[in-house]
């Protein structure tokens, strides 16, 4: 039992503070936001240039989101999310477009 509480906090412990809090979800910050817009204008607008650019939007903005959790993540589980958000993303990418 000691040995997953050992890994519980090494994993979602607050790298930033000596308080020793759990830090597993935050409110979503601004390259979320816009994400979550752009894929839903992507999704409704009718396929064209349009489309294009907002699904665009939709990925970088993910992939910026990735690298500020990556950067600046208050726990390891935070910066865990980022890279796998990153890898996710150029994943999709790389599916969708068309060589």
């Amino acid at each position: 039992m000691a040995r997953i509480r050992y890994y519980l906090d090494w994993l979602f412990k607050d790298l930033t503070s000596r308080r020793g809090k759990y830090v597993i979800a935050e409110v979503p910050n601004l390259p979320l936001i816009i994400f979550m817009i752009a894929i839903v204008l992507s999704v409704a607008i009718y396929p064209g240039v349009t489309q294009k650019v907002f699904s665009g939007i939709a990925y970088l903005s993910l992939i910026y989101w990735g690298i500020l959790e990556f950067r600046s993540g208050r726990s390891r589980f935070r910066k865990l999310l980022g890279i796998l958000g990153i890898l996710a993303t150029i994943g999709a990418v790389l599916l969708t477009v068309h060589f």
